[in-house]
């Protein structure tokens, strides 16, 4: 029979060796996590932003980064848990000095963070940047006005907008103004326009980014640009050639035209147009109305003489606008 301390005994040993391996594991686990936490303590590692501030050349110099430089740069850090998190709160600018305007890259390296000694760099990204410069130039640039919308129905839109001022000076970068072939005005909308001439003030669109635009230009209440621009709407025209209609010679004697036969083209409302007929449209030599003609009696003769039709309402086109007449 077993005593109380045997049978204590037995209990323990059982608890202590029933499933054994399983429980020296979780121990070493266990150990291992502590020692990776508790070091973490002196050894953090964290990646942070670092904003980039430029200073560039002054408008005195005439000089243009066109390289786009990042808003921030992300550096890899690693030091006690203390200092990296106090790190973390604060905004970290890093000011880089390219006022000469001819600096051709940019080195990111520990000297440029003024970090804690305590805190050691393992990556920044990026490392470095190249730079483009440009010489900053000045050009004359015409202005472009586009039309939107549609006029009141029969009505369009007659020629080009006319723009007061017609053009404006562009500063930039050269890569950049040099390529430029407008200054593009927001549209003119004739959305329901009917016949007349219309000036308004349109705004200037923005400029490319690098480019300003200065000059010939008036500010508008909200201080953006604008232009005069003029717009005509008319009635919409129709066209119709009669062709092969003869010409009909009046002042002297049997007269006879040459060519005997011409084309009229005839431009109007479509209404009128439309209407017309073949026999309305009677191209005329009137030799009589000649300046100083006089007919002599049983004298043969020749003149060029313009030729016209008599139509109303309407533009009327004679090919060929003049013929030989004889008698």
């Amino acid at each position: 029979m077993m005593g109380p301390v045997s049978t204590t005994w037995t209990l323990v040993r059982e608890t202590v060796t029933h499933n054994f391996r399983l429980k020296v594991f979780a121990l070493l686990f266990s150990l291992v996590l502590f020692a990776y936490f508790h070091g973490q303590g002196d050894n953090h590692q964290r990646t942070l932003p670092f904003d980039v501030i430029a200073r560039l050349p002054p408008d005195s110099a005439k000089r243009a980064l066109v390289t786009a430089l990042p808003s921030a740069i992300r550096v890899t850090l690693k030091g006690p848990v203390s200092t990296v998190d106090r790190l973390s709160q604060n905004s970290n600018p890093l000011e880089i000095d390219l006022r000469n305007g001819t600096r051709s890259s940019i080195t990111f390296d520990e000297s440029l963070l003024g970090l804690p000694p305590d805190v050691t760099v393992l990556l920044i990204d990026p490392p470095s940047i190249d730079l483009e410069w440009q010489p900053v130039v000045e050009r004359e640039v015409p202005l472009q006005a586009s039309i939107t919308g549609q006029p009141a129905e029969g009505f369009v839109v007659k020629g080009e907008p006319q723009i007061s001022p017609s053009k404006l000076i562009a500063t930039g970068p050269s890569g950049d103004v040099e390529v430029l072939q407008f200054a593009n005005l927001e549209p003119f909308n004739v959305t329901g326009l009917g016949e007349g001439v219309y000036r308004r003030r349109i705004k200037l669109d923005s400029a490319p980014e690098r480019v300003k635009f200065r000059g010939l230009l008036a500010p508008s209440g909200d201080n953006a640009s604008v232009a005069n621009v003029t717009v005509t709407i008319a009635r919409r025209m129709s066209e119709i050639r009669f062709a092969n209609r003869p010409v009909s010679v009046v002042g002297v004697p049997a007269g006879y035209s040459n060519p005997a036969y011409v084309d009229v083209i005839v431009t109007g409302p479509p209404e009128v147009v439309h209407a017309l007929r073949a026999e309305q449209v009677v191209p005329r030599a009137d030799v009589g109305a000649l300046p100083g003609f006089v007919l002599k009696e049983n004298k043969r003769g020749s003149r060029a003489v313009r030729l016209s039709v008599d139509l109303a309402k309407v533009e009327v086109e004679v090919q060929p606008p003049t013929a030989t007449i004889r008698w």
